[in-house]
């Protein structure tokens, strides 16, 4: 009887591949298992047990394993039928969602190790300089690829390992080599030998002459005697300056002992728990309210105003979990957030917290994640991004998606390119788990979904502790232009509500939704803007390095000091970007403190909780940033939002682009007047009159729903349609048009509803590749099954065309 698994790699394949072990590894081994496996030519990758079976496959002769690397599975069967349903939802491969879902660490890779062949006789006489100087390292010890490439100092070795093998000199082996590198921290304790009293006054008369020592063992008896059999060595270090010396000459002597303790890294600093506090007497109704709906829906929408206090509803419901000894995941759609969200949460539930995401190492990562699986008391509340969904749950109680409406809980590259919103629902009726939706301004689709009695809902209608909306208005800046009273990019009626907020010790918040200084540099003369050579974009003018620089693709050249098609000097930056608004206030405010929260300001694993933590203790006055600054934080002191230029969120080319600017505005607006005081918020805009703005200066998110209701039942968008589009890239022009429309016309011939394309994007070339889009729509009440195995069939006839082999296809379904 022969014995099988079947194995996912984490590479975009269609299906898992079947390898051969034996009755001792087939008995011990359970779906979840990470194993060694070759794969192609002579490379080992890290697999996971899929499945276990005893049917050889009949197309190939299956391979061994190569090596098992678990001792317990470390992804559980409920998450591989996660990973299955998404797989088939999205149209992804169970390959890319384990590359996703797994932290790197345990995608151990593959190194090639480069040994001399033990009796090869050599002809040293024959060989090149480089091949000799090869042969010369191996006869010292095995050689790695980047050891060879140090040798003979260039990068392209492989033809030079390969002409060595040939000869039959050296042989190339493949390993799997660790990424995840465990934490060990230092303890030390006084010898056993030296505990006693007796012991211990012999000691110090030996020491008499050695202060320092003397000192140190001190120190290390009064920390044994609190109860520390041993000593960190991070405790001495507070007790004694510069230790290190010391303890290695007591080591010496044998008066110490040492040992190394794994421990997991230190991903939040301690926090003493508070008191919770009383809920009013709207959020104890929204809390027995949600309680009761889950008795007969399985998704509840929480709609509260902003600073209604949803979260402190969010807090009691977890505390009921956690009276149950379940684990609850808490969503947020930006890593921005999690900040504040975590410091809330260890002042309620002290060490219970964990959090997850892109910005932690990948050792960092891998302890979560084993945290999470051994159910660790220090991991029973997630926080975390879109990724967490994917994490090892094993008694999952409570799943909040807090800002359900954000669009960044869609995943768009690479795949999967999943809607995390979504899936959450899916983990929590797979895990049996209670799901709650939260939002100021929910989604069309949430908020239909309550219409038609899929979601619970329940609202929340007033601010906490009697806190009023803030007063919001437009302001006119054709008016402003028109009699030239703006200063700068401030019109007079947000210059002078800058001056009197700063004046009376409140902060402010400056919006515009584009980083950078400004959008693009032109050429006075002869109207030439510098565009990318990789993408069809102008580039974006970074004033803090002088630089000209691509979104997109990274491509950046210094700023230039004439036009290069011209010669004209006169180069003028056009548009605005938060570098701009910072440098402006600066030079109009320079008495108040200024910060800038963008993807630019960013990027350290602590720089938005050191943003944060200086505007929340009043260091830091007046904050501009882009959407980061507008979703769900709690600035008690922010008396004035300003937002620099609505009209790009207004007239953006997307059917979503009236609900989102609606949900923006919201949301920036709900950061001002958040304690006793009303706060004010300025819209500046060219487009007073529009609907959109008057639904946000009223408030009224009925309005909104019932006009975008109308709107997408005519054009046949969602929720009444469902969207799938299909992006084809190549560095081909002629090719990827001729692609598009082969696929289109297929598409068209067996699907009853529309199909749009193929069409270009509004950026229709990134990293040198062109790019066409189709889009097919079809009714809700179809068979979703039914037209994506459509799809499917149409893609695998389009990657059977040998022409259309370099055309790369994405599928995105439900996109934002």
């Amino acid at each position: 009887m022969q014995f099988f698994v079947d194995v996912l790699l984490p590479l975009p394949l269609p299906k898992a591949f079947t390898y051969w072990v034996s009755e001792e590894e087939y008995n011990f081994l359970l779906p979840g298992h990470r194993v060694g496996v070759p794969f192609g030519k002579n490379k080992l990758y890290t697999g996971l047990v899929f499945k276990k079976h005893q049917v050889a496959p009949q197309t190939y002769t299956p391979k061994s394993i190569e090596v098992i690397l678990d001792e317990f599975p470390i992804v559980q069967a409920h998450q591989l039928e996660f990973w299955s349903w998404m797989s088939d939802y999205y149209r992804c491969s169970l390959g890319s969602i384990l590359r996703t879902a797994l932290p790197s660490a345990f995608l151990l890779t593959s190194e090639t190790t480069v040994t001399k062949v033990s009796d090869a006789e050599v002809d040293w006489q024959q060989l090149s300089d480089d091949a000799f100087l090869v042969m010369e390292g191996l006869e010292k010890s095995d050689l790695l690829i980047e050891d060879i490439q140090a040798i003979v100092q260039r990068k392209r070795i492989l033809p030079l390992v390969q002409s060595l093998v040939e000869l039959g000199y050296v042989e190339a082996v493949q390993s799997l080599k660790e990424k995840y590198t465990p934490k060990y921290h230092r303890y030390f304790r006084i010898h056993p030998d030296h505990q006693s009293e007796v012991a211990l006054n012999l000691l110090f008369d030996q020491l008499k002459r050695a202060p320092k020592q003397s000192e140190l063992i001190l120190a290390l008896l009064q920390l044994q005697e609190e109860d520390q059999e041993w000593v960190k060595i991070t405790q001495l270090k507070k007790r004694i300056a510069s230790p290190s010396g010391i303890l290695r000459t007591l080591l010496d002597k044998g008066l110490l002992e040492e040992r190394f303790v794994q421990e997991n890294r230190s991903l939040l600093p301690k926090r003493k728990p508070t008191d919770a506090a009383e809920l009013s007497k709207a959020q104890l109704a929204a809390f027995e309210g949600i309680k009761a709906a889950w008795e007969s829906h399985k998704v509840v929408l929480l709609e509260g105003v902003t600073s209604s206090g949803k979260t402190e509803v969010y807090f009691s419901l977890i505390e009921e979990q956690l009276a149950q000894q379940k684990q609850v995941l808490f969503l947020m759609p930006e890593i921005s957030l999690t900040a504040q969200m975590v410091q809330r949460l260890q002042l309620r539930f002290g060490e219970q917290v964990t959090v997850f995401h892109s910005k932690y190492s990948i050792h960092e990562r891998v302890e979560v994640w084993k945290s999470i699986l051994h159910k660790s008391d220090k991991a029973r509340i997630v926080l975390g991004a879109r990724s967490a969904v994917f994490l090892p749950f094993k008694d999952l109680g409570l799943v909040i998606v807090d800002e359900e409406h954000e669009s960044s809980f869609k995943q768009f590259d690479p795949a999967p390119r999943y809607q995390a919103r979504d899936a959450a629902i899916v983990l929590a009726q797979q895990q049996q788990a209670k799901l709650l939706l939260g939002s100021a301004t929910p989604s069309i689709e949430s908020r239909y979904n309550v219409e038609r009695g899929k979601y619970a809902h329940i609202q929340l209608l007033e601010r906490y502790g009697a806190a009023q909306l803030p007063v919001i208005e437009t302001v006119d800046l054709k008016e402003a232009h028109k009699r030239k009273s703006m200063k700068g990019l401030f019109s007079p009626q947000l210059f002078t509500a800058m001056e009197q907020c700063l004046s009376e010790g409140k902060q402010v918040i400056l919006f515009q939704n584009r980083r950078g200084y400004a959008p693009l540099l032109e050429c006075h003369s002869c109207g030439h803007i510098p565009q990318c050579t990789n993408c069809d974009v102008s580039l974006t003018y970074h004033q803090y390095n002088q630089q000209l620089r691509c979104h997109y693709c990274g491509y950046h050249i210094a700023k230039p000091v004439q036009c290069v098609v011209c010669s004209s000097p006169n180069m003028e930056v056009k548009g605005t970007g938060t570098q701009q608004i910072e440098e402006q206030v600066q030079q109009y405010f320079p008495h108040a403190p200024v910060e800038r929260m963008d993807w630019d300001s960013t990027r350290g694993k602590r720089a938005f909780e050191g943003i944060i933590e200086r505007f929340s203790s009043g260091e830091v006055k007046v904050l501009v940033g882009t959407q980061m600054v507008t979703k769900g934080l709690d600035f008690k002191a922010v008396g004035l939002v300003g937002v620099i230029n609505t009209d790009p969120l207004l007239f953006f080319p997307d059917f979503r682009a009236h609900e989102r600017a609606f949900q923006l505005l919201t949301q920036v607006a709900g950061r001002a007047g958040r304690s006793a005081t009303s706060g004010k918020v300025l819209l500046q805009t060219f487009s007073p009159a529009h609907p959109v703005l008057q639904q946000v200066l009223n408030n009224n998110y009925d309005a909104l729903y019932t006009q975008q209701l109308n709107e997408r039942k005519t054009f046949e968008y969602p929720p009444f349609y469902r969207l799938i589009r299909i992006a084809l890239k190549a560095r081909d022009y002629q090719k990827v048009n001729q692609a598009a429309q082969w696929l289109a016309d297929v598409l068209a011939q067996h699907l009853n509803s529309p199909v749009l394309g193929p069409v270009d994007p509004a950026v229709a070339r990134v990293r040198n590749q062109f790019i066409k889009q189709i889009l097919l729509k079809f009714p809700d009440n179809a068979s979703r099954s039914q037209v994506k195995d459509i799809v499917s069939s149409a893609l695998k006839s389009f990657e059977a065309v040998g022409h259309f082999r370099s055309v790369k296809i994405s599928l995105d379904i439900d996109p934002a």
